[in-house]
């Protein structure tokens, strides 16, 4: 319905702002000193483009109507309402390139403020005229209230036929628009009764050079204002672009926070539950010990045990400690190279872990006899991620299984496999098996650890620029493949 009387509305406003220029159009031959006429004509053309939006669109600020009230004065009010809608017609044909609205909305839009602004002036300039008869044309009352009273007639008839048009098409009520831009009554009566009063002043006493001296300062004030404004809102949308990077920024950082907590709370939950075991299994043991007298083998078979569970928790230890100096992020990780046998290095680290996997019963495979893979890099950080990848391997495969290791070259890399018949990993884990304190759900049970041991073999890894990957199956075992570049950038 709205819609309807939307359309109604905006052609009553059209075909009034078209018969009301066309009236001042044909009337041009009778008018005295069309060059001022044209040159009011231009003028409010030209400064129409000066135009100050407000909060509602079309509500504005501008001097355009200045010259058409002038004229006014100098002519009458239909000479004033006819420039005041070929003005908008003007600005509507500089401004049409840049929106794309479609024709008849454009249509509609010149339509609506041709004929707001030519009965806003027709108007204003009536009630000028009648003002001035009942004043007195020569009296100081008769050539001052008049433009004041027909500047606000101009102003509120304006307003409001602009209000209806906005109410009719958005639903905003013309009040609430009115509570929004109040604000800009006064300065929008004062440019018309002083800034129309003016000029008519100025024409009326000094013809075209009056109108020259005028022009330049009130078409300087319009664009400074308009500067102003603009500039103001720039620096406003600025502000509040600044004020939403630092909100979203402020909220990424308690996000991050958030996730730093519950990262820390699921580590120290991890990391009591593996350090209560191997603690438990100390305290048991040195206790038998310390309470009962027993055989050589049984005493060495518990120190074992008491041993083993103090490497497991040095090794907690030294895993925290080495994540924490590696992803610190204060330096990058130093490396120390040298020239080395990668595949001795792998040798000496299977020999070492050797009788884990014989104390676990799992078959401990690798070339004892190895031929030699030349590498320069840092052969203590290398094998750290060599005794790591084989103790992970040791760790999680059960009784009976098998763990194989083996290093070779491919030309451009040197590589170092380890391969267990263990538990593996389901695929839709494995993206995460590298991150820190992340473990197999289903691993937890199954063997002590904080998650950081492949984390940190990574950090190595990718410190030599190298690459490790992974390939895994549930119930049948996974892959390790280390990737080195021979050299090293």
């Amino acid at each position: 319905m709205n819609n309807k009387l939307r359309r109604i509305y905006s052609s009553l406003l059209a075909i009034t702002g078209l018969v009301i220029v066309l009236w001042g159009i044909f009337r041009f031959p009778t008018y005295n000193d069309p060059i001022i006429l044209l040159l009011l004509l231009f003028f409010a053309i030209a400064v129409q483009s000066t135009m100050t939006p407000l909060i509602v669109e079309n509500v504005g600020v501008s001097v355009s109507g200045d010259f058409s009230f002038a004229a006014v004065g100098l002519y009458d009010p239909v000479t004033g309402a006819m420039i005041a809608g070929i003005a908008e017609f003007g600005l509507w044909l500089i401004s049409l390139r840049s929106r794309n609205r479609g024709w008849k909305l454009e249509l509609e839009r010149l339509g609506v403020n041709v004929g707001i602004h030519t009965s806003s002036i027709l108007i204003g300039g009536l009630t000028l005229f009648a003002m001035r008869d009942l004043l007195g044309a020569d009296t100081f009352l008769g050539s001052t209230i008049p433009w004041l009273v027909g500047a606000i007639v101009t102003d509120q008839v304006n307003f409001w036929l602009l209000a209806i048009i906005v109410y009719l098409a958005n639903g905003v009520k013309p009040l609430e628009i009115w509570r929004q831009n109040r604000w800009a009554v006064p300065m929008n009566i004062l440019v018309l009764a002083i800034g129309g009063g003016l000029i008519f002043l100025a024409v009326s006493q000094f013809g075209l050079l009056g109108l020259a001296i005028f022009i330049l300062p009130i078409v300087l004030s319009a664009y400074t204002f308009r500067l102003t404004v603009n500039n103001t809102k720039k620096q406003m949308e600025t502000l509040e672009e600044q004020v939403a990077a630092r909100t979203q920024a402020l909220a990424d950082a308690n996000k991050k926070l958030e996730e730093l907590h519950k990262e820390k709370n699921a580590f120290l939950a991890v990391l009591t539950h593996d350090m209560r075991t191997p603690l438990t299994s100390i305290k048991g043991y040195a206790s038998i010990l310390r309470d009962r007298e027993l055989p050589r083998n049984q005493q060495e078979k518990i120190a074992r045990v008491i041993l083993h569970s103090q490497d497991t928790l040095l090794d907690i230890v030294n895993n925290i400690l080495e994540l924490e100096k590696l992803e610190s992020g204060k330096a990058p990780i130093l490396l120390e190279s040298t020239n080395f046998d990668l595949a001795l290095l792998t040798k000496v680290s299977a020999d070492s872990l050797k009788a884990q996997a014989v104390e676990k019963g799992i078959s401990l495979e690798y070339d004892t006899v190895p031929s030699p893979i030349m590498l320069t890099a840092d052969m203590n950080k290398i094998q750290r991620v060599i005794l790591n990848l084989i103790s992970n391997a040791i760790k999680y495969t059960p009784e009976n299984g098998r763990v194989q290791v083996r290093a070779y070259a491919n030309g451009r890399n040197d590589l170092v496999e380890v391969k267990e018949t263990g538990y593996g990993s389901p695929a839709d884990e494995l993206p995460t098996i590298f991150d820190r304190y992340s473990r197999v759900q289903s691993h937890r049970r199954l063997a002590i650890g904080t998650g950081l041991g492949l984390a940190i073999v990574k950090s190595l890894v990718d410190a030599h620029h190298g690459e490790i990957t992974v390939a895994s199956k549930e119930n049948e075992g996974s892959t390790f493949t280390v990737k080195l570049p021979l050299i090293q950038n």
